[in-house]
């Protein structure tokens, strides 16, 4: 599948607008995977991209969080291991 300028033509403007849902409320990928989709994405490919830049922003949030010493991490360490072995069964 090739890239045209078509298709950033539509998902440029729906990524920004669902980055800007997503930042207020949640849910940003509601409004990104249809127009995704309704670039020419087939379905697998707009799911793992969505889910890339969901987990890309949320990666760089959490170093911002750090950066700035806003995480306790006698509270986040524990947390995150109940996380993880939580998710695992």
């Amino acid at each position: 599948m090739e890239f045209t300028l078509k298709m950033a033509l539509i998902i440029a403007p729906g990524v920004f607008c669902g980055s800007f849902m997503d930042a207020i409320a949640g849910g940003g990928g509601l409004i990104t995977n249809p127009i995704y989709m309704l670039a020419g994405l087939p379905v697998h490919s707009a799911i793992g991209t969505n889910k890339f830049s969901a987990g890309f922003g949320e990666f760089a949030s959490l170093y911002r969080f750090i950066k700035k010493g806003y995480v306790d991490f006698k509270l986040a360490l524990p947390a995150l291991f109940f996380a993880i072995t939580g998710s695992y069964f």
